[in-house]
């Protein structure tokens, strides 16, 4: 409530009383008065405002899946990127890094909230490189590799190489290295068994191991320094060889996206043998050493070649399902007959990665048979894990 203060002006009256004469003194007449000011006219009171329109709601974002890759900027400059599916607009540019996409892989933390990226050393005077990404700031930092077996040079012959780093599943940096036996020799051991040492100990060659003997090693980063997890003697450099898949440490680790081709890249079963007969007459002429495997999908069965490659299969095209009653490839696929591809799924989507050339990355909604996703020159590319659970 507003306060007001009200003044009264004070009158003071003057008599003054005499009789000089017997007629009153003349009262001067008053001085004419000024006229009033004129009062200004008054403003139109201002029309009513029309209340402000709220504003647009901010799209919400889209729940379905993410695909993660690298997309090169240059030859050794590299983005790693997220794409919502569908595909609409420029994908989020999470991390730039000096170094080659196609001799890189990632790795998430369980939350989700950090990745790993590491690159190897593709030749003399190169160095393995890895940084530690802050998924949520798109930020990142350098790991000193260099007290780490491996760390400094490209993993010249016998000597030993950084093969992976990434995250386990307590949210911990792991690297594994390798380190194969080529011109140096083995020992023999207790039993006769063929034993390989490193600081001061023995590590017994696993028997009938295919390939060439080497150690597997596992370091963890603990405040900033390496510690020395796990070795292990396996064989090396031949497809059946285990590698560091010898290690216990592995079953440990987060999933990882690599820009190479892996030995664990078939996924689904065989496909039955009706199937076998109409993927034949649909497509003739396949090389009779591979063999038709399918995949299922919430938009129905997927069916794909799987070619010989060394000692393993490996999926290539055709790349085929059911519409309309006939078995038909999936249309618009960048790949050619014996490219390495590798096929993975999520929900309803189909992703088809390329390690052929170009590489690439394609994603298929199988509900719709449409085609939501595709990046040429794309490297290492995943849908975006799941976090982990509580």
């Amino acid at each position: 409530m507003t306060l007001r203060r009200w003044s009264r002006a004070l009158l003071a009256a003057l008599v003054l009383a005499g009789c000089k004469s017997e007629k009153p003194a003349a009262t001067p007449a008053p001085e004419p008065s000024a006229p009033a000011a004129a009062t200004p006219p008054q403003a139109p009171p201002p029309a009513p405002t029309a209340p402000a329109a709220p504003p647009a709601p901010t799209p919400a974002p889209a729940a379905g899946p993410t695909v993660s890759y690298l997309s090169p900027s240059d030859p050794e400059r590299c983005q790693w990127v997220r794409q919502s599916l569908p595909a609409s607009g420029e994908p989020t540019v999470l991390f730039v890094f000096n170094a080659a996409c196609d001799r890189s892989m990632v790795s998430w933390s369980p939350d989700g909230k950090e990745g790993v990226v590491f690159t190897w050393p593709s030749g003399e005077g190169e160095q393995p490189k890895a940084w530690r990404v802050d998924l949520v700031a798109h930020t990142g930092k350098a790991l000193d590799l260099k007290t780490l077996p491996g760390g400094v040079g490209a993993g010249d012959q016998d000597k030993p190489a950084i093969e992976q780093i990434s995250f386990d599943k307590k949210g911990q940096v792991v690297a594994l290295v390798t380190d194969i036996y080529v011109t140096r020799k083995t020992k023999k051991g207790p039993g006769g068994k063929t034993v390989l040492t490193f600081e001061g100990k023995s590590y017994a060659l696993p028997e009938g191991v295919e390939g060439s003997p080497g150690l597997a090693h596992a370091y963890r980063l603990e405040d900033g320094a390496w510690k020395h997890l796990e070795t292990k003697a396996s064989g090396f450099e031949s497809d059946l060889a285990p590698g560091t898949r010898e290690l216990d440490t592995v079953k440990t680790l987060q999933p990882v996206a690599n820009a190479s081709v892996s030995s664990d890249r078939m996924v689904g079963d065989d496909a039955p043998e009706a199937a076998v007969k109409k993927l034949d007459a649909a497509f003739p002429g396949q090389d009779e050493s591979g063999q038709w495997m399918q995949v299922s999908t919430p938009g129905g069965t997927v069916y794909y070649r799987g070619s010989q490659g060394g000692e393993y299969l490996y999926p290539s095209v055709p790349v085929a399902w059911e519409q309309g009653g006939k078995l038909v490839e999936v249309e618009g696929l960048l790949a050619k007959k014996d490219d390495f591809l590798g096929i993975q799924t999520q929900d309803a989507f189909l992703l088809i990665s390329n390690y052929g050339d170009p590489h690439s990355v394609q994603v298929w909604d199988t509900k719709t048979k449409e085609r939501v996703l595709s990046a040429e020159g794309a490297s290492a590319p995943a849908f975006w894990p799941k976090p982990a659970g509580p």
